[in-house]
């Protein structure tokens, strides 16, 4: 599992966002705003897992509101949630 794979799905992620124009703004911003943290820690020098992890959860939370509706997004979290998880996260 290397960062850059982890990267590559926050970058889907972010682009499904995006493209996906029957999202309520509310679950838009929201979503964003954990998967820019997400990014943040992956990319800070100092990796804090404990921090991610706890970001992971709430990005995990928030999908399960919308999957019903929205299931690309919860496909790209699910994915990132699985790389998460083998190495230790």
């Amino acid at each position: 599992m290397n960062k850059q794979n982890m990267l590559d799905i926050l970058s889907e992620l972010k682009s499904e966002l995006e493209s996906d124009a029957s999202l309520e703004v509310y679950h838009r911003q929201k979503m964003e705003a954990l998967a820019n943290e997400i990014d943040t820690r992956i990319n800070s020098p100092e990796v804090e897992m404990s921090g991610v992890e706890f970001v992971v959860k709430r990005l995990k939370s928030e999908v399960e509101s919308l999957e019903v509706d929205y299931p690309r997004i919860t496909d790209v979290v699910g994915r990132l949630s699985d790389l998460l998880s083998r190495i230790g996260i």
